[in-house]
C-alpha cells in the first residue's frame, strides 16, 4: 500500500521515520499533517514554515523506504 494523504496511521509514520535520517521536528510535523491528518502538502508546509519541495523530497524517501519494507516482509 502506498503512503497516501490522510491514510497513514501515526504508528506507521513513526516507524517509517525511524528507518530514515529524518529528525527535524517541523518536518515530522508536516509529514504528520499530510499523511495522517490529510492536509495538503501546501497547507502543511505553510503551517510549519518549510519549503514544499523539501517535503516532497522527504515524502519520496519515505515511499522508497516503505517499498523496501514491503519487499522484505516475504522473508518474515
Amino acid at each position: 500500500m502506498a503512503l497516501r494523504r490522510g491514510q497513514v496511521s501515526e504508528e506507521q509514520l513513526m516507524l517509517l521515520i525511524q528507518l530514515t535520517k529524518i529528525r527535524s521536528a517541523v518536518l515530522i510535523k508536516a509529514l504528520r499533517m499530510h499523511l495522517v491528518e490529510g492536509k495538503s502538502q501546501r497547507l502543511a508546509t505553510e503551517t510549519v514554515g518549510i519549503n514544499q519541495s523539501f517535503l516532497s523530497v522527504r515524502l519520496r524517501k519515505l515511499r522508497d523506504v516503505e517499498a523496501t519494507v514491503l519487499k522484505l516482509r516475504k522473508f518474515y
